[in-house]
């Protein structure tokens, strides 16, 4: 009996020494919200999500219709008329241009432009019609003088690309 006790302490000693250490807890979790939190939080980040992306095609729109306005001008400077006239709407200007102050330059050395933001002129995301002030500063052989004024551009009717609606453009003395 004394033999089975000692063989059953043994078994009870070496089984301790040979157990598994047990595995480290995990870290903890942070909160997660709760089912009852889950919807708002899911439409809350899907209107930020949204926002941001209207936001962003927003600014990409105004971007290109600027980058258009300057190429315009670009050809317009060059006198390359067929090119700077594909851009207006109809891909023809109207019978006097509302841009003539810049056309009927007859000796155009430089053309510096300086544009602000465009304006949205209505509700839409991205826009369909803008506003974009400009300063157009002219050097010639004459001297150097600005003209100020802005050009309505419109989305084209595919949608893609934007083409120039009307313009307003005055020289100033300065």
């Amino acid at each position: 009996m004394r033999g089975i006790m000692l063989v059953t302490m043994a078994l009870l000693i070496g089984g301790c020494s040979c157990s598994r250490q047990p595995e480290p807890e995990p870290a903890p979790r942070t909160a997660l919200p709760t089912l009852t939190d889950a919807p708002a939080a899911t439409v809350e980040s899907t209107a930020v999500l949204a926002g941001t992306q209207a936001a962003e095609i927003q600014a990409r729109a105004m971007s290109e219709a600027a980058a258009t306005l300057h190429s315009y001008l670009a050809l317009v400077a060059g006198k390359d008329w067929d090119k700077a006239n594909a851009y207006w709407s109809g891909g023809k200007p109207p019978p006097r241009e509302d841009d003539y102050a810049v056309r009927g330059i007859e000796d155009l050395d430089s053309l510096r432009i300086n544009n602000e933001a465009p304006k949205p002129l209505d509700d839409e995301s991205p826009s369909r019609l803008i506003e974009i002030p400009v300063s157009l500063r002219v050097r010639k052989d004459g001297g150097v003088y600005e003209i100020k004024g802005w050009y309505r551009l419109q989305r084209k009717a595919a949608g893609e690309g934007w083409e120039i609606a009307s313009a307003s453009l005055q020289p100033t003395m300065g």
